[in-house]
């Protein structure tokens, strides 16, 4: 399964924020081979309640990207599939299928950079009553090669000034590669 979660074992991560919070509405933004969602409907599993929207560009995108149908398979032989409701969707197209407040825990993970963060976050703050969390915030993960390449903006920096995250969440981000930032809103 590809992704830099795993060196770190990010999948307890997400598990033990499933278990801790006991998020009903869960939308994960970036999906590629399933392996955050597939820790994610084992936390919601185990919680016997909740459900996750996976959403992704899955063969719309033009770099690394995962086949729903393969995740989908993986999901329903781990035995979580009940969990999960996996679409095609657009991040910056799909959160007004959301009511105001309707999304108890918000995953993105969609080649994160500043630019990104700060989109993602004017579109989905309104959505999101409680936990965002998103792959990216320590300056490792802002100097990796493709940021560098295509000159992207730094997510650490964004964290320091964007005054919509400042104003009304709490955050910590877990420097491991590839980093992992967790937002409490206030």
């Amino acid at each position: 399964m590809r992704t830099s979660y795993k060196q770190n074992e990010f999948g307890e991560i997400f598990y033990r924020l499933m278990r801790t919070y006991k998020p009903e509405t869960v939308v994960e933004l970036g999906v590629l081979d399933g392996y955050s969602t597939l820790h994610l409907c084992k936390g919601l599993q185990m919680n016997d309640g909740g459900r996750l929207w996976g959403y992704d560009l899955w063969d719309d995108y033009d770099y690394k990207h995962g086949d729903m149908d393969q995740v989908y398979e993986m999901l329903r032989e781990a035995g979580v599939s009940s969990y999960v409701t996996l679409m095609k969707g657009d991040a910056f197209d799909v959160y007004d299928e959301w009511p105001d407040y309707g999304i108890d825990f918000l995953h993105v993970d969609i080649s994160n950079d500043g630019e990104v963060i700060r989109e993602i976050m004017e579109l989905w703050h309104p959505k999101v009553s409680g936990i965002i969390v998103f792959e990216g915030g320590s300056e490792e993960r802002d100097n990796v090669e493709w940021m560098d390449k295509f000159d992207k903006e730094s997510i650490v920096e964004e964290l320091r000034t964007n005054k919509l995250i400042n104003d009304n969440y709490v955050y910590y981000t877990y420097d491991k590669f590839p980093s992992m930032t967790i937002m409490f809103r206030r």
